[in-house]
């Protein structure tokens, strides 16, 4: 009977290259997920208010509004009001689209600062969190 010229593969190879896809699949899903959370927080969950100033931006992982925890700090002249206006048009908005949250979750907080000068800033403090 006739067999294949074939050499047998060897256990430490094929367990290398078994560990080397285990790490591109693990890979491939994390930057999969990475994206979705990006595209889920900076889409419409937490977007920036129009003109505001960045005053500090932390986050834990790869890249800020994408996987991990994210905190951004923004500061506007506006009045508070018309800050928690837009941002109500803006869940209106998002929840009359019937456009889920996804993988993220976001909040926000506004409230009224006074400067060092002794005049008033709004300031809004955007939270995102996805695949944590």
């Amino acid at each position: 009977m006739w067999e294949p010229n074939r050499k047998p593969t060897s256990l430490p190879r094929l367990v290398f290259l078994l560990v080397g896809i285990s790490f591109l699949l693990i890979g491939a899903v994390i930057v999969l997920a990475d994206l979705q959370c990006a595209a889920d927080i900076e889409g419409w969950w937490a977007q920036p208010y129009p003109g505001a100033e960045t005053v500090a931006l932390e986050y834990d992982l790869f890249r800020p509004r994408a996987l991990g925890e994210t905190r951004w700090i923004l500061e506007t002249d506006d009045d508070e009001d018309t800050v928690r206006k837009f941002y109500q048009e803006l869940t209106l908005e998002i929840l009359n689209s019937g456009r889920s949250r996804g993988l993220a979750w976001a909040e926000r907080f506004i409230n009224t600062v006074e400067k060092d000068d002794g005049s008033a800033v709004t300031r809004i403090v955007l939270f995102s969190a996805c695949g944590t």
